[in-house]
C-alpha cells in the first residue's frame, strides 16, 4: 500500500463510518437493533474495496512541489552512430518533488509489518482459545444439558453445537468457525439460576443463528488490515456493541418480550457483568459480557423493550439504499486509481505488436508508429503506449497553437522579449519567437504564451483537442505535473494537427509545423519535439514526438523512455527514434 493510497483508503473508511455513526445518532430509531447492526456490513465491504482485483493500484501522480530550478542533463548511455546537435540537446526544467518511491516503499513496509503483528496477535489468540476449549470438559449436569438442546430446538438449529465447561472462564461465550463451542464457566453448575442458564444459553445461540460467529472473523481480518484508522478500531467496538444490542432484542423476541421477561434477562447480564473478570480472548469469541459504557446502553435497551416504529420497513429500505449508494460510488474511486487514473483506451485501434527489446533497456518504455497509407500503429510495450505521463516539452507543440488560435501571438509576429532572467541555458538569455524557442525548447516563452491565453481558454483549447487527460489544475501543469497524455494519444494528436482535423487556420497549422521541422534526408523531411522529465535532478521521462513525411506516406510516432537511472531524456528518445525509423526504412 503505498502512502497516497494510505490516504485515499482512511478518507473514505473514515467517511463510511462518520455517515455510519450519523445514522445511529439521529436516525436510529427508525431502524431495527438487528437493521443497526447490518449497518456495518457497508463499512466491511468499504474496508475490503481497496483489496478487490482492481487492476494495478497507483497513485504516484499525485503528490509534486514545482519550482523554477532550471537544470542541464545530457547522457550519452545510449550508443548510437548518430552525430546528430543542436535539436537534440536537452533543454529540461526541473521539478522538485517529495521522494514518493521512497514514501511509498516505506509506507508498504510499515503497513505490511503492522498487517503482520496484528494477524500474529489474532493466531496467537486463536491458539490460546484452542487451547482453552482442549482443556474445557463436557458439562454432565441434565439440567443445563436439557435447556440447551431446549434453546436449540426453539431456535431451530439442527448443527452440533458442544457443550463445555471451563474454570478459566468467568462468563458464557459461543466460538469455533467451523466446530462450534458454547463455553460456560465452571460455576455455572453449581451456583446459576435455571433462569441465568435459560437467558444465556439464548443469547449465546442467537449468536450462532445469526451468523455473528462466522462474520467476527472477517470484522477482525479488515481490522487488521486498517490497524493504522484509530477510527477503524472505534467502530469495531461499536459495531461489537450493536451486535448484542441486536442479539439482546432477538433473546427478548424468544422470551415473548413481555417486561418480567426482559427484566430477568437484564438481571442475567449484570450477574455476569459483575463477576470476576478473567483475561478471555474477546476479540475472537462472542461474549455476553460488556465494557461498562456498552452495558449501561444494552440495559437501557432491555428495559425500554422492543420498540416497532411505524412505516420502519420502508425507512429501513430508504436508509440502506442511500448508505449503498455511497459506498457504491467509491468503486469508481478505487477502479480510477487502479488505473493511476491514467489509462487510454485503444480497443478497436488498427494496431499491430512489435518487440524492438534490442532497443530499450527499460520495461517502462514504448514506441509508437503510425503509417498513413496502411491505417495502422505499430507498437513496442502497448501497455505503457496506453499509460498517461506527463508531456513535458512535447506539449510546446500545443501551446503555440493554443497561442496563436487565441491570437496572443500571430503566425508572422511571434517575437517575445526576454525578461533579462539569467537563465540555465545561454540559448534561452536572449528575445525568442516561435522557431528559435521550439528549437531551444525555451520554457520560459511558452509559459509566458501560456500565460497571456489564461487558464480558461486553455483548458477549452485542451477540451478541443481532447489532449490527455486534460487537467490544467496545477500551476506548471505540463512540467510532471497534473496534465498526462499517453504515447499513443501523442500519435493521434500529431495525426489530426497535421491533418487540420482542429478545424485552426491553415496559416496556424503552418507556423507551427515550420517551428517543428527539424531536418531532411532526400526526399523526406522529419519534424518533431523532444521532452525531458526531470524530478530532483533526474531525467526521468523522456519523450520524443513527431512525424516524417515521404513521398509515398507520412510516419507518426512517439518514443516514451522511462526508467529510474536518470537518464530517460529526450536526446535518448530520439537518438533510439532515428535507429528505429533507419532500421524501418522509413528515414535514413
Amino acid at each position: 500500500m503505498t502512502f497516497a493510497e494510505l490516504l485515499l483508503v482512511m478518507i473514505l473508511s473514515s467517511a463510511t463510518i462518520g455517515i455510519i455513526l450519523f445514522i445511529r445518532r439521529f436516525l436510529a430509531g427508525q431502524l431495527a437493533p438487528a437493521w443497526r447492526y447490518y449497518l456495518w456490513f457497508f463499512l466491511l465491504g468499504t474496508l475490503m474495496l481497496p483489496f478487490f482485483p482492481f487492476k494495478q493500484f497507483s497513485m504516484k501522480h499525485s503528490l509534486s512541489i514545482h519550482h523554477g530550478h532550471k537544470v542541464n542533463i545530457v547522457s550519452n548511455s545510449v550508443s548510437t552512430d548518430t552525430h546528430h546537435t543542436g535539436w537534440m540537446n536537452n533543454f529540461g526544467t526541473s521539478v522538485a518533488r517529495i521522494n514518493i518511491p521512497l514514501l511509498d516503499e516505506l509506507t508498504k513496509a510499515v503497513w505490511i509489518t503492522g498487517v503482520v503483528i496484528g494477524l500474529i496477535v489474532l493466531l496467537l489468540t486463536q491458539l490460546r482459545l484452542m487451547l482453552l476449549i482442549n482443556r474445557a470438559k463436557p458439562v454432565h449436569d441434565k439440567e443445563i444439558n436439557e435447556i440447551f438442546l431446549t434453546c436449540k430446538t426453539q431456535l431451530s438449529i439442527r448443527k452440533k453445537i458442544k457443550l463445555k465447561q471451563s474454570a478459566a472462564v468467568t462468563s458464557p461465550f459461543i466460538c469455533g468457525f467451523f466446530n462450534t463451542y458454547l463455553i460456560l464457566p465452571a460455576a455455572t453448575e453449581k451456583g446459576s439460576s435455571l433462569t441465568n442458564i435459560k437467558n444465556v444459553t439464548l443469547h449465546e445461540l442467537h449468536h450462532y443463528k445469526s451468523r455473528h460467529v462466522h462474520w467476527n472473523y472477517f470484522f477482525l481480518f479488515a481490522t487488521v488490515l486498517h490497524w493504522f484508522n484509530p477510527f477503524v478500531w472505534y467502530a469495531l467496538k461499536e459495531m461489537r456493541l450493536d451486535r448484542e444490542i441486536a442479539c439482546d432484542a432477538a433473546v427478548m423476541r424468544s422470551l415473548g418480550n413481555r417486561e418480567e421477561k426482559n427484566l430477568d434477562y437484564g438481571r442475567t447480564i449484570l450477574h455476569y457483568a459483575e463477576r470476576l473478570k478473567q483475561p478471555q480472548p474477546d476479540q475472537i469469541i462472542n461474549s455476553i459480557r460488556s465494557s461498562k459504557r456498552h452495558l449501561k446502553k444494552r440495559i437501557f435497551h432491555i428495559t425500554c423493550g422492543i420498540q416497532y416504529a411505524k412505516n420502519l420497513i420502508w425507512k429501513t429500505v430508504v436508509i440502506f439504499i442511500v448508505l449503498g449508494i455511497v459506498i457504491a460510488s467509491q468503486i469508481p474511486v478505487f477502479s480510477a486509481a487502479s488505473s493511476s487514473g491514467e489509462q487510454y483506451n485503444i480497443d478497436g485501434k488498427n494496431v499491430a505488436e512489435e518487440d524492438l527489446n534490442r532497443f530499450f533497456n527499460s520495461e517502462r518504455s514504448t514506441f509508437v508508429l503510425y503509417s498513413m497509407k496502411a491505417d495502422k500503429y505499430y507498437i513496442h510495450n502497448k501497455k505503457q503506449s496506453m499509460q498517461r505521463v506527463s508531456p513535458n516539452s512535447t506539449y510546446k507543440i500545443f501551446s503555440a497553437l493554443i497561442a496563436l488560435e487565441a491570437g496572443v501571438i500571430q503566425p508572422t509576429a511571434t517575437d517575445v522579449e526576454w525578461d533579462g532572467s539569467n537563465y540555465a541555458y545561454k540559448t534561452w538569455n536572449q528575445n525568442q519567437n516561435l522557431q528559435s524557442a521550439m528549437k531551444n525548447s525555451v520554457t520560459w516563452y511558452f509559459q509566458y504564451l501560456d500565460q497571456q491565453v489564461g487558464k480558461k481558454t486553455i483548458q477549452d483549447m485542451l477540451e478541443k483537442y481532447r489532449y490527455g487527460n486534460m487537467d490544467t489544475s496545477a500551476k506548471n501543469f505540463w512540467l510532471e505535473s497534473s496534465l498526462k497524455i499517453a504515447p499513443f494519444e501523442q500519435v493521434e494528436l500529431l495525426r489530426d494537427f497535421n491533418k487540420n482535423s482542429f478545424g485552426v487556420k491553415p496559416a496556424y497549422r503552418k507556423a507551427v509545423k515550420a517551428s517543428m521541422m527539424l531536418e531532411k534526408k532526400g526526399d523526406a523531411v522529419l519534424y518533431g519535439k523532444t521532452g525531458t522529465g526531470i524530478v530532483n535532478g533526474k531525467a526521468l521521462n523522456g519523450w520524443f514526438i513527431g512525424f516524417v513525411e515521404t513521398k509515398s506516406d507520412t510516419y507518426y510516432f512517439a518514443m516514451n523512455l522511462r526508467n529510474g537511472n536518470g537518464n530517460a531524456t529526450g536526446s535518448n528518445a530520439a537518438k533510439i527514434t532515428l535507429r528505429i525509423l533507419e532500421e524501418k526504412q522509413i528515414y535514413k
